[in-house]
């Protein structure tokens, strides 16, 4: 295994400036934090060794800190009367036994899932033999993505190796090549022909975007599929890892705010047809009506559908068919979890509730096939 650099790697930054705890004994006061001969002699006293409890300088919150092995534990103060109000001697034998348990198991899925992300990649270099090959390459990209980490920070060589142990071709969608997004707050010092993760979910995209203050800005792009050099599925963001060099037709992808719509259209354009479909709207129709597909998912579907007919131009027929399949296509739902087969219930409902009015029969048919495809990807649409 190709070995990172421990000495110039921002990756063991953290560890690289720790400052062994004896070298402030000098020290008189730090910012009434530190009590140096109390509270080494009361470590001591416990039989830990000081040699293990450190001075770091970038937390304000937590100037000290005991290391020791895989052990990491942040202590926001060094003097006696600190450690025994937050029992930090009783935390960190917690700490020490929780990885010395995964450790003597061989569990390596919990230890890198308590580990402190600070040493998480060390460890791993470390522990590297003791992984089961098997486990190697989902390990590794559970770390990176846990931690924060970038592909920047990685010999391509390093990476290289990783992926000689994937156990299994990506589970990505059909096709060689893929669209995917990055989204975020405003423009980056570095540009955006130089990140290295993205999304496949444009939703993703926008919620990173819009989680912070700023210009929000979501970019598109495409990517060869043998380009990808990881899927990270992990808290759900679909992140796709890929070299920026790979990246192609990349373009920023207009994002429409209230300041735009009010330049567009008049409010009334929106608001009279929302109140109109909104009145026929009904909560027994619903199974769980305050649930997440329930009537508040209902009215901001029927909202945007407003909004994009309008931005498109729809005739009035055809934003009459949108609103109608915006205010039904969920009614058909047993449950909330993902169902391809709710569109069809949904549909077969609506006819049986006699809601379906004014339409003629090319119209029925394109509510029908929204409705009924709505839940389910284009190729598998009926």
């Amino acid at each position: 295994m190709p070995g990172l650099d421990r000495v110039n790697s921002p990756l063991f930054a953290a560890v690289n400036a720790l400052i062994p705890i004896g070298e402030l004994k000098n020290l008189k006061h730090y910012l009434n934090k530190f009590n140096y001969p109390e509270t080494a002699a009361y470590i001591q006293s416990s039989g830990k060794e000081l040699s293990n409890f450190y001075f770091k300088r970038d937390d304000p919150w937590a100037y000290f800190c005991y290391y020791r092995d895989y052990t990491w534990v942040d202590i926001p103060i060094f003097t006696r009367e600190g450690f025994e109000s937050f029992q930090m001697l009783e935390l960190i034998d917690f700490e020490q036994g929780r990885i010395n348990k995964c450790l003597k198991g061989k569990d390596f899925k919990t230890l890198f899932y308590i580990i402190d992300n600070r040493i998480a990649i060390l460890a791993y270099e470390e522990l590297f033999d003791s992984i089961p090959d098997e486990d190697k390459y989902e390990t590794f990209w559970f770390i990176y993505s846990r931690c924060g980490l970038a592909l920047k920070d990685f010999p391509k060589e390093y990476i290289k190796k990783i992926e000689g142990y994937r156990p299994r071709p990506l589970d990505l969608p059909p096709g060689d090549t893929l669209e995917i997004y990055r989204g975020q707050p405003e423009a980056r010092p570095t540009s955006i022909h130089k990140e290295h993760s993205w999304t496949l979910d444009i939703n993703t995209a926008i919620r990173f975007a819009v989680q912070q203050e700023g210009q929000a800005q979501v970019y598109k792009a495409s990517i060869d599929r043998r380009d990808v050099i990881a899927f990270i599925k992990r808290k759900n963001e679909k992140e796709i890892v890929v070299y920026p060099e790979c990246l192609q037709e990349i373009e920023r992808v207009q994002l429409f705010g209230l300041a735009d719509l009010k330049s567009q259209f008049n409010p009334r354009e929106i608001l009279e047809p929302y109140q109109f479909y909104l009145g026929q709207l009904r909560k027994e129709y619903f199974y769980r009506p305050q649930g997440i597909h329930g009537l508040m998912h209902t009215r901001r579907v029927l909202l945007l559908n407003i909004i994009i007919g309008l931005l498109q131009g729809c005739s009035e027929k055809q934003l009459n068919i949108l609103c109608t399949a915006a205010l039904y296509h969920d009614i058909g739902r047993i449950n909330d979890n993902v169902d391809p087969q709710h569109g069809r219930e949904s549909f077969r409902k609506a006819e049986d509730l006699g809601v379906l009015t004014g339409l003629d029969s090319s119209e029925g048919q394109i509510l029908k096939y929204i409705i009924e495809n709505h839940c389910i990807s284009d190729r598998q649409a009926r």
